[in-house]
Order: structure tokens, then sequence, then C-alpha cells
């Protein structure tokens, strides 16, 4: 039986058909340079040129936390970007350990690293980001048993709806719109499409797609030092991946991120950065007793450093 997206997900759906406008990788740095005259005082100017960019570099980090969650520990995220007149494509790596310990984190044929693949294509315009980012994961090791269970041996375009755990992609379409730079006020949307994002119905046991839908505002300060803090707060609209598939509406990320960049040459710039993250509906469901998305982490933590060739 075929599943209909919630009311959210189809003006959210409807709103990404008539943004013709495009987008910038959600792990690449925005720019605000090479700029003419201005639209408005509190909009950032046209681009002066939109020819050929790239960018290219990785960073180090001591865990892999996202959106309220903790995906893993120490870690290398690898980032390559190339774009022409504001289309652009991007590939990202993450190569690390499920967590410090460095062992399964769930049954014994499981590895202990989850490297991860996210392909990007999207447009980029005047602060309005339209992107499609169709993401794969490598954890997972051909087994006879599990096979059927926890999509063991699945291909790298495998578009079937699956349960948690199950199923190698997923795909997401995400739209963020940033105001300027003078009023550096964004809101981010997220929603999954495609790929691993199923529930089991409690009253029929129907396996459906759960459309899981992530929206984040944003804030960014410029402090003394060159220093820049990243102030988030992201709420899921209904039943998604962020609260186990349970419940509806709620906020599972509140989070500040400082970060300091150096030009080391011309083409070089080097980054470091803390972030600090709380989920505040895992402390709610941890409080009445329900059981943590993470596994009691509601507050995450990550440090690291980055090296970038522009």
């Amino acid at each position: 039986m075929k599943n209909t997206p919630c009311k959210w997900n189809v003006l959210l759906i409807g709103a990404l058909l008539v943004c013709n406008f495009a987008c910038i990788s959600a792990h690449a740095q925005e720019a605000d340079d090479n700029m003419i005259q201005p639209k408005s005082q509190w909009l950032d100017p046209y681009p002066k040129r939109m020819g050929l960019m790239w960018n290219v570099g990785a960073d180090v980090v001591s865990n892999y936390i996202w959106r309220g969650l903790y995906v893993g520990g120490l870690g290398i995220q690898a980032d390559f970007m190339v774009g022409y007149e504001g289309l652009f494509l991007d590939m990202w790596w993450n190569i690390g350990a499920t967590d410090w310990t460095f062992k399964s984190r769930t049954l014994a044929h499981d590895i202990a690293f989850n490297p991860e693949v996210d392909m990007t294509i999207g447009f980029s315009r005047w602060g309005l980001t339209v992107l499609f980012m169709h993401m794969y994961y490598f954890d997972r090791i051909p087994d006879p048993i599990l096979s059927s269970q926890r999509g063991e041996n699945s291909r790298f375009f495998d578009f079937a709806n699956h349960e948690p755990g199950g199923g190698g992609i997923t795909t997401e379409w995400r739209v963020k719109y940033k105001v300027s730079s003078k009023l550096p006020l964004s809101i981010l949307v997220c929603t999954r499409t495609w790929g691993r994002d199923g529930y089991y119905d409690a009253l029929t046991g129907e396996l459906k797609r759960a459309y899981s839908t992530y929206i984040e505002l944003g804030y960014d300060f410029k402090l003394p030092w060159e220093l820049t803090l990243e102030a988030r707060l992201g709420f899921t609209p209904a039943k998604s991946l962020y609260t186990g598939f349970k419940g509806d509406f709620a906020v599972n990320n509140a989070s500040v991120k400082l970060i300091r960049a150096w030009d080391l040459s011309n083409h070089v710039y080097m980054t470091a950065f803390a972030n600090m993250m709380l989920n505040p509906y895992d402390i709610a469901t941890n409080a009445k007793g329900l059981g943590s998305v993470n596994g009691g982490r509601q507050i995450l933590w990550n440090v690291g450093c980055g090296f970038y060739l522009k």
C-alpha cells in the first residue's frame, strides 16, 4: 500500500518544486567576498563573478555529532566541491570509529568503524540554497543470516524503504536561506524522500515511510579575535528518525559552535572549532523513563581542526 506524506511534507515538497534557485553543500563554508553594488542595506550584493570554483580539504574531529544525534567517535571528514555559475557538485566522506571504545556497538558481526559517503548536487544564488543529497553507509558486513534483517549487501542506489538499521542509503532534499552577512539569520529545511526512513505502524504492523523532516534556525555572531559563534535550534515537526519514530513535534537540537579560521596562504586556510550540542528531546524522554535516542548521550561535544585548499 502506498504511503501518503503528512501535511507538513506535502507543503515542504511543494516548496522544493517551486524553488528553482540553487544550493551550497551542507559541509562547505560560505563566503561573502567578490561582491559589487549591494541590493539593499540588509541583503548581500550580487556576486561579481560566478565562474569555476572549487574547494578541497579535511577535518579531524573528536566526535561525529549531527542534528542532536551521536553518530560516531574519532574520525576524519574529507570534502571536495566543484562549482560553476552557482551549480555545484560535492562529495563528503567520513571515516571514523563508531565510538571511543573502538569496538562493535551492536551485533558481533558489526565492525567498529562507520564509513560514510555523501554525494550532493545543488544550486545556490543570493543566499538561497537547494540541494539533493545521496548518503551511503559502508558499515555493513555481508552475512547470510543478517542480510534479510539489516540490509547487508544493500546496493549503492537502493531507494526502497527500510526499517532503522536496514538498507544502505538515505536520500534527502535540503533548502536553506541565509539573509546576509549583515543579518546572518538562516533557516534550513531537510526532508528525507527515499531509502532508509521507515517505521512499523503499531496497529497494522505495516512498514511506513516517515519522510523525516528537520527544521533548523540559525544565527552567526561575530566575536573578537576573529571568532565566529554559530547558534542553532533544530526541531522535527512530526514522527521521524530524530525521535526514534516516536511522538510528533520535538525540539532535538540546541547547539553552539565556536570557529576560528586562519589564511596560511592565498590558497590554503586552516580552521579550528569546538561544538557543544544539547538534545532537549532526549532529556525529556529520559526524565519520563521512555528511553533515549542516543543511548544516554543528551549532551554532545566535538572539537577539531581542518585544512582546506581553495
